[in-house]
């Protein structure tokens, strides 16, 4: 039992609590009309409308303007959350700004991530 609920490591043997404190491994999340997409640190996920290429395809198939394949998000080891588009025809956009094909751009908490015209995201990081 801990003495302080939002202690980070175990008062008797000083070790970290596991998901406590800046050891603690951050998890995108991008919330969309039709579910919440979670990608933890080290996972890529391809976001687009083929089941084959794209394990959360079901998210998109309602909308004919994504493309089968058409952008990444990922998170790196130090946290920081990007997004590519992968050569889609409708474009990624970040907060408005449309990505050029193939260019990395970082997320942050708060920033909305959108596919093609219709397709809009909150970016979570936790």
């Amino acid at each position: 039992m801990l003495s302080n609920p939002s202690a980070v490591q175990c008062d008797a043997c000083l070790r970290p609590l596991p998901g406590k404190g800046p050891a603690a491994a951050p998890t995108l999340r991008v919330q969309f009309p039709t579910g919440e997409l979670k990608v933890t640190a080290g996972q890529h996920l391809v976001l687009g409308r083929d089941a084959g290429q794209s394990p959360v395809a079901s998210t998109f198939t309602q909308y004919d303007n994504v493309s089968r394949r058409h952008s990444t998000v990922w998170l790196d080891p130090s946290g920081t959350a990007w997004v590519r588009d992968e050569g889609s025809t409708n474009g990624t956009f970040v907060n408005g700004e449309r990505l050029p094909r193939g260019v990395e751009a970082p997320l942050r908490d708060g920033d909305q991530l959108r596919l093609a015209a219709d397709v809009t995201g909150t970016v979570q990081l936790k």
